[in-house]
C-alpha cells in the first residue's frame, strides 16, 4: 500500500524558474566526483534524504496518509517504532548548493520532516509517545491503514501482555485492535488465529493477509477486530494440516513465506525457499476468489506465476504507484522489475551499499524510502535528472560573449525535481572544464561574457537533490571579438527671445553602437556655459546604451547679426583594452529675428492697428522670439535694424502732420 508525500504541487510551486544571471567571467571547478550517494548520471539513484543513522536493528517502513515516516526497531535502546512527522517542504532546502555542489546533510527528510519521535510502548499514543506499560516484543512491519491510521507486527507478539502479532491504531495512535492471538500451538491451530511470526504483511479493504513463516500459509483476519477468516496455501499444500511441507518443483507452492503485498487486486508472496529444490526464493502472484476465500497462482506473471532468486532468500515485495515491483532480498541489492516482472534495475545509490535492505515505501512520485542495515539506515531515494537535450550556442552580441539555449528537462516519476543548471566552458578541447558561476535558476538560456577572443566548448548538465543527469556539449562556439564604437548626434533649440547673450540649449545624444562596454566617457562641447569649449563627462557607456548630455551657450552680436547659431561636440571613450573611439556632429539653429515693438502716432496714446489673425499684437508668428528658422542667408545686422523702425516710425508722424495741416 503507498501513500503520496504531498510532494507534487509544492514542488511545482516552489521551483518556479527564475531569471538567470551569469558573472562575466567567473568559473570555477565544479564538485567531482560528487559525494557518496549523489548519482553521476541519468537513470542512477541518488539519496535525496538521510538519518545520518546506523540503527543495526531498523526493519519495516510505512507512508501513512498524513505523510509521516514510521519504521520499527526490534531490539536495543531504540526497540518501538518511530515517526518522523511531516512539515513543510522546500524542495530548495536540501544539500545541493548550487554550481554543481552539495553539503553533506540530511537532506529532504531534514527539509521535509520534523525530528524523530520514538514509540517506547506498544500502547504508547501520539499525545505520549514516552508513556504505556505494554512492551515491544519485536516489531518488524510497518503498513498504513486507508483513511488514517497504522498496523504494526509485533512478531512474537504472542508472549506479550496482551497478547497479539498484528496491532492496530487510528490516527492519533490508540490501539483500535490486534489479530493473531493464539499461542504458539504449531501450524494446525492458525484456525482459531494462531500468527506468531508475521513480519510482511498486507491490508486490502477490511482484511489482513498475513504470512507464518514456518507454516506456509498466509492467514486472513478482519480489520480491526482481528477475527480470523480463512487460510491460503500453496498448490498441493494444506493449511493446518501439519507440518504441511513446502512443495519443492514450485513455482505454485510456499516455502517459508516471509512477506505479504498487494497490488489492490492480486496478492504477492515472497519466501525464503529453505526446502525448495533447488534452494531459491520466489515472488509469486495469487488472483484471490470472489469471496475471498481462497486464491490461484497467475501464471501470466514473470515465469509461469513467479520470479525465482536462485541461492537468495526473498524478504518481501513491495508495489509502488506505477506497479512496479520492489523486490527485496535478505541480503544484497533490492531489484526492481515491471508488474509483468521484467527486470529494470537494481535500487541502490552510488558508494552508499546496504548489506541488507530491510523494507520499503514509494511515494506517488516514485521516489524511495528505504530503511537498510548499516549507515544511512533510513534514506530516502530517487532517480537523477534525465539528459540535457537541445543545446546549442552562438556568437553573442557583446564582445567576449557567447549565447546559449537548451531545452527544459521535465522531472519524470521516479525522479527528484530538477533545482539548476549547470554550465561549464572548456577552452581546451574539453581537457579540463570550469564552470561558470552563477546563482541557481531553472532558466534554459545563458549569456556567458567576458571571454577572451577564440572558440570554447561548453556543456550544461541538470542537478537535482538526487545528483546530476548527463550532460550536453556544444562545441567550437566562438566568442565575439571587440568592436568598440561610438556615436554622437547634436541639436540646439533657440531662446523664445532673440537678443544679446540669450542661452541656446545644445543637447548631445551618446550612444554606443558597438559590442564592447566603454568607459571615461566624455562630450566636448565647442561652444557652453560662458562662450568657450566646454567638457560634460559621461563615465560609463554600455553595449546598446544612450544618454543626453546638454549645455547652455550665449548668443553673441556675432550670431545676432546672422540670426544663426552653430556649435559642435566631440565624444570619445574608452574599451576596456584601452581602444579609444571618438564620434563628432555639429549642428546649427536659426534665430527669431528681433520683435517688432509696435508705434503710436504723435499726439495721440493708442497703438498702432493690429492684424486681426494673430493673438500677439499683429506679430507674424514666424518672427515670434524663440522661434528657431530654417537659415538660408546672413540677415540684417542688428543695428541696422533699429534704425530701419525708427525712421519708418518718423516718416509716419510726419506724414499724419502733414495731413492734419492740410485738413
Amino acid at each position: 500500500m503507498t501513500h503520496s508525500i504531498r510532494f507534487g504541487g509544492l514542488v511545482a510551486a516552489a521551483l518556479a524558474a527564475s531569471t538567470l544571471t551569469i558573472a562575466p567571467g567567473a568559473a570555477q571547478a565544479v564538485q567531482d566526483p560528487l559525494p557518496n550517494g549523489k548519482a553521476e548520471g541519468s537513470g542512477e539513484y541518488g539519496l535525496i534524504g538521510d538519518s545520518l543513522e546506523t540503527v543495526p536493528n531498523i526493519y519495516g517502513v510505512a507512508i501513512d496518509d498524513a505523510g509521516s515516516i514510521w519504521y520499527a526497531v526490534t531490539d536495543g535502546a531504540a526497540r518501538g517504532i518511530t515517526e518522523y512527522r511531516p512539515g513543510t517542504l522546500d524542495p530548495n532546502a536540501g544539500d545541493y548548493l548550487g554550481n554543481g555542489e552539495y553539503a553533506d546533510g540530511t537532506g529532504y527528510l531534514g527539509a521535509g520532516w520534523e525530528d524523530p519521535v520514538r514509540y517506547t510502548h506498544r500502547d504508547s499514543t501520539r499525545e505520549n509517545p514516552a508513556g504505556g506499560t505494554q512492551p515491544w516484543a519485536e516489531p518488524r512491519g510497518v503498513e498504513p491503514l486507508a483513511g488514517g491510521g497504522l498496523a504494526v507486527s509485533d512478531t512474537n507478539g504472542n508472549v506479550s501482555t496482551p497478547v497479539g502479532t498484528v496491532l492496530f491504531y487510528d490516527a492519533d495512535h490508540a490501539i483500535t485492535g490486534n489479530a493473531g492471538v493464539g499461542g504458539d500451538q504449531g501450524c494446525t491451530q492458525l484456525a482459531q488465529g494462531e500468527l506468531a511470526w508475521g513480519p510482511y504483511f498486507a491490508v486490502l479493504g477490511d482484511k489482513l493477509y498475513a504470512p507464518y513463516e514456518g507454516c506456509n500459509v498466509v492467514s486472513v483476519f478482519s480489520v480491526p477486530d482481528g477475527e480470523p477468516l480463512h487460510r491460503l496455501t500453496g498448490e498441493g499444500q494444506t493449511a493446518g494440516a501439519s507440518p504441511n511441507p513446502a512443495v519443492t518443483n514450485g513455482p505454485g507452492g510456499l516455502s517459508d513465506v516471509y512477506g505479504v503485498s498487494s497490488d489492490g487486486a492480486s496478492l504477492y508472496t515472497s519466501d525464503l525457499g529453505y526446502n525448495r529444490a533447488p534452494g531459491a526464493g520466489l515472488v509469486q502472484r495469487w488472483t484471490l476468489t470472489d469471496d475471498g476465500t481462497d486464491w490461484q497462482l497467475d501464471r501470466t506473471f514473470a515465469n509461469d506465476g513467479a520470479l525465482s532468486f536462485p541461492g537468495v532468500m526473498m524478504y518481501n515485495t513491495v508495489v509502488g504507484p506505477a506497479n512496479d515491483l520492489y523486490a527485496i532480498p535478505q541480503s544484497g541489492p533490492v531489484q526492481r522489475f515491471t508488474n509483468t516482472g521484467e527486470y529494470l534495475a537494481d535500487v541502490q545509490v552510488r558508494d552508499v551499499p546496504y548489506t541488507s535492505a530491510r523494507d520499503l515505501a514509494v511515494t506517488d512520485e516514485g521516489w524511495i524510502v528505504m530503511t537498510a542495515k548499516g549507515e544511512h539506515s533510513l534514506r530516502i531515494i530517487a532517480e537523477s535528472p534525465s539528459p540535457v537535450t537541445g543545446l546549442t550556442g552562438e556568437t553573442g552580441p557583446t564582445a567576449g560573449s557567447v549565447e546559449l539555449s537548451w531545452d527544459a528537462v521535465e522531472t519524470s516519476y521516479g525522479q527528484a525535481p530538477v533545482l539548476d543548471y549547470v554550465v561549464e566552458r572548456s577552452a581546451d578541447g574539453g581537457a579540463t572544464w570550469e564552470a561558470v558561476e552563477r546563482d541557481i535558476s531553472l532558466d534554459t538560456t545563458a549569456t556567458i561574457a567576458g571571454l577572451a577572443p577564440g572558440a570554447y566548448d561548453f556543456r550544461v548538465t541538470a542537478y537535482s537533490e538526487a545528483g546530476r543527469g548527463d550532460a550536453a556539449s556544444v562545441d567550437a562556439v566562438v566568442a565575439a571579438d571587440a568592436a568598440p564604437e561610438v556615436a554622437t548626434a547634436l541639436a540646439g533649440t533657440a531662446p523664445e527671445v532673440t537678443e544679446l547673450n540669450a542661452e541656446v540649449t545644445w543637447e548631445a545624444t551618446v550612444t554606443n553602437p558597438g559590442n564592447t562596454p566603454l568607459d571615461n566617457v566624455t562630450a566636448v562641447f565647442e561652444a557652453g556655459s560662458d562662450g568657450t569649449a566646454e567638457t560634460v563627462e559621461i563615465g560609463a557607456l554600455g553595449v546598446g546604451a544612450s544618454q543626453q548630455v546638454s549645455v547652455a551657450a550665449p548668443l553673441t552680436e556675432a550670431q545676432l547679426e546672422d540670426l544663426t547659431a552653430a556649435n559642435a561636440v566631440a565624444v570619445t571613450g574608452s574599451a576596456p583594452d584601452g581602444t579609444e573611439v571618438t564620434a563628432s556632429a555639429t549642428a546649427e539653429v536659426t534665430l527669431a529675428e528681433v520683435k517688432d515693438p509696435g508705434t503710436t502716432g504723435p499726439g495721440t496714446d493708442e497703438p498702432g492697428p493690429t492684424d486681426p489673425g494673430t493673438s500677439d499684437g499683429g506679430t507674424d508668428p514666424a518672427t515670434k522670439p524663440g522661434t528657431a528658422l530654417a537659415h538660408s542667408g546672413s540677415g540684417a545686422p542688428v543695428a541696422l535694424t533699429i534704425g530701419a523702425i525708427l525712421v519708418a516710425a518718423g516718416a509716419a508722424w510726419l506724414l499724419a502732420r502733414k495731413r492734419h495741416t492740410a485738413a
